[in-house]
């Protein structure tokens, strides 16, 4: 009897550490968002799947965005059909993992922010950082208005390599395809579209930019 209990004690305490590893998120195994590129509408969806050491997927994890470095960045106020829970004093936005540890999220967020200043974590583990690269480059909440410099801000990173404006993840300079994409978001804002708004054609668009 004393060799079983024996015996069952030193299968427990060989276990114990696969147990605690067992619901670890693990970076390396974690599919994350190649880049951070929202917008103030919250029409860009982002997703991520946290997997633990063994590859399993983490089902009830808190996946957290932290803007807490990135003062640039506009976090719209919390709207009731948000699929996340924004915090504005932590500068945090917040989802809860599925059974197969997915969460996707459309982050109503704008302004811009360099490399490493947008941190990504699961259960408080760090899976990646980001630089910040929202199509209302000024960080007022809104993609071009009447009275706004966002067009201004983007047409001086064009040909650089400037991950704030890199909206298609190629980490490459700053080109056709981002501004293609920073077209498409033209008078969006946290609360839908603005109203007047800049309403250009590509054909104007290619030309101011000449």
């Amino acid at each position: 009897m004393r060799k079983l209990a024996t015996a069952l004690f030193v299968t427990a305490v060989v276990l114990i550490p696969a147990v605690a590893i067992a619901a670890v998120p693990s970076p390396a195994n974690s599919t994350t968002p190649p880049c951070l590129a929202p917008c103030p509408m919250g029409d860009v969806a982002l997703t991520v799947v946290v997997r633990d050491f063994a590859n399993n997927p983490v089902a009830g994890s808190s996946v957290v965005f932290s803007f807490a470095d990135c003062p640039n960045a506009f976090l719209c106020p919390p709207r009731p059909n948000d699929d996340y829970t924004v915090d504005l004093t932590l500068r945090t936005i917040r989802a809860i993992t599925d059974a197969s540890g997915t969460v996707t999220i459309h982050p109503r967020v704008g302004g811009t922010g360099p490399a490493g200043s947008v941190g990504l974590f699961a259960d408080g583990v760090l899976l990646r950082s980001y630089a910040l690269a929202s199509p209302d480059q000024n960080g007022n909440g809104v993609c071009v208005s009447l009275v706004d410099t966002d067009d201004a801000i983007f047409a001086a990173k064009l040909g650089a390599l400037d991950p704030t404006a890199d909206f298609n993840c190629s980490g490459g300079p700053v080109d056709a395809a981002d501004q293609l994409y920073f077209f498409q978001h033209h008078s969006h804002s946290c609360d839908g579209f603005v109203d007047p708004v800049i309403r250009k054609n590509w054909g104007s668009l290619k030309l101011h930019y000449r």
